[in-house]
């Protein structure tokens, strides 16, 4: 079966992930050629890994015609116009979450999506793939802890990554972080309860960098939400964490899942004078490697079988719905203190 050839727009580190991904693990898939706007830094990648093309303008990367799918790994800003474009240009399309900043840029991928339907699309939802989220959700699918009833997700990050944070929030890269981060967290929450978010209550703040409130942003947020199939989820997102710690428990009306509740680096327990010590996890390209790697070896099968992925681009749409109805729910608390 002939490799599925892609193109790549987005080089810093989740693109040079699926490059490597692509490049070196999944053998149906290879990259043939990159794009960004440093000339400098598009060089030195394609020399790294070997890609026969390498662009600083998006639109005569889509006109290379070898190419059969692009990879979308830019800022969520970009994601709207590049994903429309790959559409009308006849690619398929892996586009990094979120799908877009806004509901409108959402809608007008899905309908430029709708508007190329003989190729694949999908988002990267990657904890979908992890192999302890799959098997949480093929328990479920067995029926081995009743109905969810309860999704409750924590995503947090090292406070090492407040600064550069802080400098994205400045120049408008960075969304808030119900919605970058919490992407993930209302995505899994959809995916494991199957309803739709109806009313939520948020709160949190800028505790450490307080900077980020001037731009309607925080360090921590928290949340609940209640669905229409009577289910609820509790949403926790933050950036003041001593490591990346990224946990999930899914409760039934018999019984419990709970996913990476200790976030350990490995199976090694040092037992010293000062106490008992577990590695944690530094950062998240480390906890997710392996979900990566599956969501993108999924994609590749998709094209090359012709099978749908099950995540859509209506799903984006909707965990950025989910997102800002979280976003919203915070200012509405926050702003009337």
């Amino acid at each position: 079966m002939a490799k599925i050839k892609f193109g790549v727009v987005g080089i810093g580190g989740m693109g040079q992930t699926h490059i490597t991904n692509l490049q070196q693990r999944i053998p149906g898939s290879e990259v043939i050629a990159i794009c960004a706007r440093n000339e400098d830094k598009v060089r030195a990648i394609q020399a790294e890994f070997n890609i026969p093309y390498s662009y600083t303008n998006y639109d005569e990367m889509l006109a290379n015609s070898d190419i059969d799918a692009i990879v979308i790994a830019t800022g969520a800003d970009a994601h709207k116009e590049q994903a429309v474009k790959a559409c009308a240009a006849k690619k398929h399309i892996f586009c990094e979450k979120p799908l877009a900043k806004t509901l409108a840029d959402c809608l007008a991928v899905e309908q430029a999506v709708a508007q190329n339907p003989d190729k694949k699309f999908t988002v990267g939802f990657m904890r979908r793939f992890d192999p302890s989220y799959a098997e949480a959700k093929a328990r479920i699918r067995a029926g081995q802890i009743g109905k969810p009833i309860l999704f409750k997700g924590v995503s947090l990050d090292p406070s090492s990554v407040l600064d550069a944070h802080l400098d994205g929030v400045k120049r408008g890269i960075y969304v808030p972080w119900f919605i970058e981060m919490g992407s993930h967290d209302t995505d899994l929450a959809r995916w494991f309860l199957e309803g739709e978010p109806e009313e939520s209550f948020a709160t949190g703040g800028a505790y450490v960098c307080t900077g980020l409130a001037d731009y309607d942003d925080y360090d921590n947020g928290f949340s609940l939400t209640k669905f229409d199939n009577q289910t609820t989820a509790y949403i926790q997102v933050g950036r003041t964490h001593t490591c990346s710690h990224v946990e999930s428990e899914i409760v039934g009306t018999q019984g419990t899942l709970r996913v990476n509740s200790v976030p350990r680096k490995n199976y090694v327990t040092q037992f010293t004078d000062a106490g008992i010590l577990e590695e944690a996890q530094e950062s998240f390209q480390a906890r997710w490697r392996d979900a990566f790697y599956h969501e993108m070896a999924d994609f590749v099968d998709c094209i090359q079988t012709g099978r749908d992925p099950e995540t859509t681009a209506h799903d984006g749409t909707k965990s950025l719905e989910f997102c800002l109805q979280l976003h919203d729910a915070y200012l509405k608390q926050t702003q009337t203190k």
